[in-house]
């Protein structure tokens, strides 16, 4: 897409393939960062974004900042809302035909997270309305981070998409991001400074530990209660299979329906600390995240059976 193709609107609509959306919600905001461009947000049944400008800017500029803002709501959520259309418009420049085909080519070209899979979809994998939250402060610290946490949070979108993948490889990949995580919270909030991940001395387990010690008492509430121990161990039993050939792999591990459960569940730790780094307050989707982790603790008798494993 050539940058000379500008324009001053975009339009975007989202929506279920089957059901509505909560409504109404409203939110609207500013940006000033590099360009000054005013933000709306309305959902009743479907959602729109609208992202106008005072003056032609290159489209890539708009889908762009189209692009944060969905990746954003998406940690709401827990899954991403289906882009049903697009639209570039109200350009001095560039002919309407030509601002058509740039949303199409967005459209064919989107990154295979953008459709969660199937275990994100449930209603019950939504923690905040983002019209409680979402502002203009909130979108520059989410910019902020997003950059550094750069190709980690690209891990974690993939590690929840809908494309075909073996479930243990996406909670595998998961429980990998507890690394990263120590080390944007040592930089961003000063915690666990005894702790140097990827250095000798400081191993997937002991982040895992921290991590879920901090601020994984009621996702893991269970869990904590009874053989942590052995289940932290199970967590990296779960991501060595991936480092080495059967023979040499030893230790429980999760399987498929675990793997769903626990991708579910590590998910919605990586949420909250994503909240946390953007200091959201807790009391605002805490009894959400109970409702949540409840449901999922209820799903098929997973967790009970494999709490019977760890005995």
């Amino acid at each position: 897409m050539e940058q000379f193709f500008s324009c001053k609107n975009l339009k975007a609509v989202l929506c279920e393939s089957r059901g509505f959306l909560q409504g109404p919600h409203i939110a609207s905001f500013q940006i000033d960062m590099p360009h000054t461009l005013q933000v709306k947000i309305t959902q009743l049944g479907f959602r729109t974004i609208e992202i106008e400008s005072p003056i032609d800017i290159s489209v890539d500029v708009l889908y762009s900042a189209f692009s944060r803002i969905e990746r954003l709501l998406m940690m709401f959520d827990g899954r991403f809302i289906p882009l049903q259309t697009l639209e570039f418009s109200n350009s001095d420049v560039t002919s309407m035909e030509l601002l058509n085909t740039c949303a199409e080519h967005c459209m064919n070209n989107r990154l295979p997270y953008f459709d969660s899979a199937d275990f994100c979809k449930y209603d019950i994998n939504k923690l905040l309305y983002y019209d409680e939250v979402i502002t203009k402060e909130l979108y520059i610290k989410w910019v902020d981070l997003l950059s550094d946490l750069d190709i980690v949070h690209q891990v974690y979108l993939y590690s929840l998409c809908g494309r075909e993948q073996p479930k243990d490889i996406k909670c595998a990949f998961l429980i990998e991001l507890a690394e990263p995580l120590v080390e944007t919270l040592k930089t961003y909030k000063g915690l666990f400074p005894t702790l140097m991940p990827g250095k000798r001395g400081t191993t997937l387990k002991d982040c895992l530990n921290a991590l879920i010690t901090e601020y994984g008492s009621i996702i893991f509430k269970r869990e904590l209660s009874e053989n942590f121990d052995s289940f932290l161990q199970v967590l990296v039993n779960s991501r060595v299979r991936l480092m080495h050939i059967k023979r040499n792999q030893s230790g429980l591990y999760f399987d498929g329906k675990e793997s769903v459960l626990f991708a579910i569940k590590i998910s919605l730790l990586y949420r909250h600390i994503i909240f946390t780094l953007l200091d959201i307050d807790s009391s605002k989707y805490q009894e959400q995240l109970e409702k949540c982790t409840n449901s999922w603790n209820q799903w098929n008798d997973i967790l009970e059976n494999f709490m019977l494993k760890l005995r």
